[in-house]
């Protein structure tokens, strides 16, 4: 495959920019619906003031939020390559080989994510200079993201 063929660095930012405005989305209404109605039973307006409860709550919020964007990237680029916003974008994730990839290797590149995300996003950034357009955690897990039409 030629370098030219592989989606742009503002195919793949915009695809990123879907699945992480769904995931909030998503993670603001089940989370704050799921704990509100949990904390509506268990918990009184004197132990919200609490420094411990408010920062504990602030780890479950980030945690969660962690959670449930490891498993919808792992499970979607391991089951079809694609996430919404892949789809939206015809874009999918491939092994160099060009099949879909294992959930071992899906988790490995979403691992990777943390290692692109610092220092200051330029393992992501590194798609628009790199020649097969490949960000750090493609290098690392051996993974392309390519036309969905192409696979």
């Amino acid at each position: 495959m030629t370098p030219s063929s592989y989606p742009t660095f503002g195919a793949r930012a915009v695809a990123f920019a879907i699945d992480s405005a769904l995931l909030a989305i998503i993670h603001f209404f089940v989370f704050f619906l799921t704990t509100g109605r949990l904390f509506n039973d268990l918990v009184h307006i004197e132990d919200v003031v609490d420094l411990s409860f408010a920062s504990g709550y602030l780890v479950l919020f980030f945690a969660s939020f962690v959670f449930l964007h490891m498993v919808y990237y792992i499970s979607l680029h391991s089951w079809t390559g694609q996430t919404i916003g892949k789809m939206i974008m015809g874009i999918r994730v491939v092994s160099t080989g060009r099949e879909l990839i294992p959930p071992a290797v899906a988790f490995l590149r979403w691992a990777g994510y943390i290692l692109s995300l610092f220092p200051l996003a330029a393992g992501f950034l590194w798609t628009a200079v790199d020649k097969d357009h490949c960000a750090w955690h493609d290098r690392l897990a051996q993974t392309r993201v390519v036309s969905a039409e192409m696979t």
